[in-house]
């Protein structure tokens, strides 16, 4: 086992820094994080709006507005994130690849988008601003700034004497690079518009952006996505470096599903953005189990430590100070379970919701740090056996890791003894 795992270490160790080292993966994860609230504060909204729980909607239809109110905010907030998220994915990218002009070259971003996107009576639709554009924001928001750093570094820009201001000689140095970049733009959305689309958007989502969403939401791509997620913590690398692939396809699932709530009609996606949360306990890997383990079953003091530190953070999803005070990371008799309880816990939920025992997932999207329990109960369509759902397949887990938890502790007690035994000499 132990030559096992450092096979893996030498293969994982080197493939998850490259990973995190690339650059406009590491700007499209992190405008995702900071646009994320702002989708959470549309899914309050029509959690308010919608919950059908005991008097509720009659207290809710008593308040004068107070449904308009929450419609608005949801409009603007789930129903603009793409173009929320464009604004925050470009100006991060820019800084990353230190184009200085970041200010303009967002500004130019947006305005590219715009033009690849659907339009309907001389308005751009309002569906190209919701999840439906947000895989070509994330390739305008990569392409646009790349290509004025491009175009720059080529001398393509108009000079200004040194006496100019600052903000001034920014914006003619983009200037060229903006003619050129609006003008392609132009010239592709409409060659795309002859081939019988309406705009480049519509091309791109009906080609590009549902296969994918059709490989990553399946139950097969999404639990190969999410052990791989498992496998780059083990050497002590974020989920994150791998979820960032997944995330844009689960929250366009989630705006889909939480449409569809609002219409009353069938929810589409069986997997979206809270289906990846219901069966993540203590974040990827589900790190609160071996936790839990240890405060109840387990003898050795560093894990009892360990633990009782760990367990509050872990409850809230941050699993770290389990993943590398256990530790968990590099721990040969860890990487099993770590990699096996992902696949059991999400399969016993995929079946639940498949098999009609547990329903959907309304789209509400909730922050990643809510407690096990109680994600479920707001974001299901039926609360009550969404809770039993997650306790089941969290009670599988556990039993999944007991033996692995169990036989490191034996380990750990015998050495304690042996260094109690040589303290006492």
């Amino acid at each position: 086992m132990e030559k096992f795992a450092n096979r893996i270490e030498r293969i994982l160790t080197p493939f998850g820094a490259k990973l995190q080292n690339v650059t406009f993966m590491q700007a499209i994860s992190e405008s995702l994080q900071a646009t994320l609230p702002i989708l959470i504060v549309g899914s309050f909204a029509t959690l308010i709006s919608s919950l059908d729980v005991g008097p509720w909607q009659g207290i809710v239809k008593s308040i004068p507005g107070l449904i308009p109110v929450c419609q608005k905010i949801t409009s603007f907030t789930s129903g603009g994130f793409t173009l929320l998220m464009l604004i925050a994915l470009a100006q991060l990218y820019c800084k990353k690849i230190e184009v200085k002009e970041y200010i303009s070259c967002t500004a130019l971003t947006v305005a590219v988008f715009l033009i690849l996107s659907e339009v309907t009576d001389g308005n751009i639709a309002s569906s190209a601003l919701g999840m439906r554009g947000m895989i070509l924001a994330l390739f305008v928001g990569i392409l646009v700034p790349k290509s004025v750093q491009a175009l720059i570094d080529r001398n393509v820009r108009i000079r200004m004497p040194n006496s100019v201001p600052k903000f001034v000689e920014e914006g003619f140095t983009i200037l060229l690079p903006a003619c050129i970049i609006c003008i392609a733009a132009s010239v592709i959305n409409y060659f795309f518009t002859l081939l019988g689309y309406s705009s480049f958007q519509t091309f791109f989502y009906s080609t590009i952006q549902i296969p994918l969403q059709g490989i990553g939401l399946s139950f097969g791509g999404f639990v190969f996505i999410s052990c791989l997620g498992a496998l780059v913590m083990w050497p002590g690398l974020h989920a994150s470096t791998i979820s960032a692939f997944i995330q844009p396809l689960a929250l366009t699932a989630s705006a889909a599903n939480l449409e569809a709530w609002n219409l009353g009609e069938t929810l589409p996606n069986v997997i979206e953005y809270s289906f990846m949360q219901s069966a993540k306990f203590g974040g990827g890997a589900n790190l609160l189990l071996p936790c839990l383990i240890a405060l109840i079953f387990c003898k050795s003091k560093q894990l009892k430590s360990v633990a009782g530190l760990g367990i509050v953070p872990a409850v809230f999803c941050i699993g770290e100070p389990i993943l590398f005070g256990f530790p968990m990371m590099l721990n040969p008799m860890m990487l099993i379970p770590m990699i096996l309880s992902t696949i059991t816990t999400y399969t016993i939920y995929y079946a639940g919701i498949v098999s009609g025992m547990v329903g959907q997932f309304t789209g509400v999207v909730l922050p990643w740090t809510t407690p096990p329990i109680l994600n479920v109960a707001l974001s299901s369509s039926t609360p009550l056996r969404a809770i039993i759902m997650q306790l089941a397949a969290m009670a599988v887990g556990i039993l999944i890791y007991y033996p692995f938890v169990k036989g490191y502790d034996n380990q750990l007690v015998e050495k304690e003894k042996q260094a109690e035994q040589m303290i006492s000499e």
